[in-house]
Formats: C-alpha cells, structure tokens, sequence
C-alpha cells in the first residue's frame, strides 16, 4: 500500500477504520461497515464517497471546443455554461480510449473528469491533439472530487450551503460555498440515485468531508468505498472502463450509441461508419443464473448449445435484489446477429459446472421517479 498514490482522505479513511485496496494506482477505501449496509445506506438514504482517484483536465483557448468535437463522441457544442455531458474518447479503429463527463465552465473552458487508470494515457492522446491555440491543464493533483449519494443527499446539503440547491438541473454544475469551502457543485453521479459530485481544493477535502459526516448523521448518511460504488453502478447498468469498455469495444457495442454524434467527424467515427452501418461484433446484455444463488463473475464464459457465444464482464450478489446479478457481452452470431432479447435462455460456466442463465434487459434498477439514465444527458 505505501507504493501506490494516496487521494487528499487517505488519513480520515484510516482514521474511520476503512478496508484500504489498491484501485488504478491509487490506496482506495473497499469498504468502512460492509458492502451491503453501505449500498443500503445509499438506495434509502445517503452515502458519502471519495472520488478524488478521478483525473481532471482543463483544456481552454480558441481552439478548446474544436479540439474537442475531434476527440469526443458527443458533440461538446451542444452545451451551456455549467452543464456536462456523458462522452467518450475513442481510436481510430473505434476501440474506446475512456468515457468520462465533460463540462462546460466558459465558452472557451472545458473541464474533462477521466478515469484513475487512464489520466497519464488520456493525457498523452489529448495532448497530441491540442492545437496551437488550445491549452491543456492537468489538475489532477491539486482536485479532490466528493460524492454525496442518495435520495438524502440534497436535504445534507440544503444545511452546508450558500448556493441553491434547486438551481442544479441534473448534468449541471454551480460554483458555490459548502461547509464554508468554494467548490463547484453537480449533480452528477455513478449510484443510480440522484447526488452531487462535489469538486474542490484538495487542501480542503478533508474538511469538506468531515462536515458532511456530521451533517448526515442524523438521516443515515454513511461513508461507502468502492465495493459499495461497484454493485450501485451494477444495478443501475452503468459501465465501468476495464470491465464493459476497453479499446476491444465501439460505443455501439456497449449499447452507448446515445452518446455518439456523427457527422462531426471526430476519431474513430469512420470505423464505427464502415459502409455505411455500426458493425456490431457482440451485444452488452444483463444476465441473472436460475437458480438465484450462483454468482457469474468477470471472465466468466457464456454458452450455447454448448458453443461458447460471450463473457461476463461484472458480476456480484446485488443487495438491492437480494440474488446474483451479472453483466456479460454476447456474439453476435450467437442469436443469428440479432440482440438477445430479455428472457432468452445462456448458460454460464461456474468452476466444472454450467449453470443455466436468463438474459434480462439493463439496467437492472431504476429509481421511481427519475431514470438514472448513464451518468449523463445524451
């Protein structure tokens, strides 16, 4: 643990008893009471993450917004100030480089927030795209990044702020005081329930955090690690990059075709436009074993009619269900090139034994009143 990168909350984590592991290069909190209670935490009331692993650029100038039209599969010119966007960075084969959200701060300022894992290669692609007058600024060190999660989530924050809660729209972001700390604000998320993401100095993380603790106690608010964030994103059918996206995957492959803009003519959309059509070599789909307790784990591989047709990418007990929940792709030519559709019949293969599957639609929750759609607006 001491030879990996510690976010600004390594100490407070400690301090509160966390289960430190190692994610994308960063010492990351699993757990504090137990995956379950924390999940729990954030379907009924709230929970508190440390996010500040994610990597943040800041890509300014004249040339800012064409720079990014070239590199992303959303169109960035759809935007206003304080709004974001779910995207995607591909290659020119249409293989996915990253997904991250983008926001607009100024007509000439962008804010990129990237996965851990890929902040020195986003960095390095992103840079040989600048042109001579766009900069690009790596504020990854100096930005720690908190996220209050769940349908509490607001009222804990009504209580800390000198801003208007009632003002975020989801996908946008205010510049404001919380707890006394200028952060910028945006109700953004990775849960499938409504939140905010919360960036700031990391100087001042530690205090932020400490006075959402105490603000939350009373209403359930509890800290949450990864292994919580992990089966929240599940449910919710949120992809996460090295499991349903890699540079193997177009967009259209993981079912993101919603945030793909063509005609712009940015990287790889020539690929995902091969005569006139996106390819599709393989379908992301859900899947549930029959027998409710068999857990499909990433790697695992899928058959059918004892023909090997597609692997599990995620898997894990869901708490909110109560049972194993998996998320796998599946070949194409497996069911005749057509998307396997919820209720058909796969078998997954456990250990020496094959276990009968049903596919199921994605995402697996979705919160009453308002879709958790994918982190983003289209």
């Amino acid at each position: 643990m001491d030879s990996v990168k510690r976010t600004p909350l390594f100490a407070l984590h400690r301090r509160l008893g966390a289960r430190l592991m190692e994610f994308g290069g960063f010492a990351m909190p699993l757990s504090y009471s137990g995956i379950i209670e924390e999940h729990n935490a954030v379907r009924t009331a709230a929970g508190i993450f440390d996010l500040s692993h994610m990597g943040e650029f800041e890509i300014c100038g004249s040339g800012a917004l064409a720079m990014l039209e070239r590199a992303l599969t959303n169109s960035a010119a759809r935007l206003i100030d304080g709004q974001a966007q779910y995207t995607l960075m591909c290659a020119e084969d249409g293989g996915i480089i990253d997904d991250l959200i983008i926001y607009r701060l100024t007509p000439n300022r962008y804010m990129l927030c990237v996965n851990a894992s890929n902040i020195a290669a986003d960095g390095e692609w992103l840079r040989g795209l600048l042109p001579h007058d766009a900069e690009l600024h790596d504020l990854s060190d100096e930005t720690a990044l908190i996220a209050v999660q769940g349908p509490a989530a607001g009222g804990i924050l009504a209580g800390l702020r000198k801003l208007s809660l009632d003002s975020i729209s989801r996908f946008h972001a205010v510049r404001g005081e919380v707890a006394g700390i200028d952060c910028m604000v945006a109700r953004t998320g990775y849960t499938g329930e409504d939140g905010f993401e919360i960036f700031l100095d990391a100087c001042d993380a530690e205090k932020l955090f400490e006075a959402l603790l105490n603000a939350g106690g009373s209403v359930g608010l509890k800290p949450c690690g990864l292994g919580a964030r992990d089966t929240l994103r599940m449910e919710a059918g949120l992809p996460l990059y090295g499991h349903e996206l890699d540079r193997e995957t177009s967009p259209f492959e993981a079912g993101l075709a919603t945030f793909v803009k063509s005609g712009r003519g940015f990287i790889g959309e020539g690929a995902m436009s091969a005569n006139g059509s996106h390819p599709v070599r393989k379908h992301l789909v859900g899947l549930r074993t029959d027998d409710g307790r068999s857990i499909a784990r990433q790697g695992y591989k899928l058959y059918r009619d004892r023909r090997e047709v597609g692997v599990v990418t995620s898997g894990t007990f869901a708490p909110t269900f109560n049972r194993p929940l998996a998320i796998a792709y599946v070949h194409s030519e497996a069911f005749d090139d057509a998307a396997p559709q919820p209720g058909a019949q796969i078998d997954v293969a456990i250990r020496t034994r094959m276990i009968p599957s049903t596919i199921a639609a994605l995402p697996f929750y979705r919160r009453a009143r308002i879709s958790p759609g994918i982190r983003a607006n289209p």
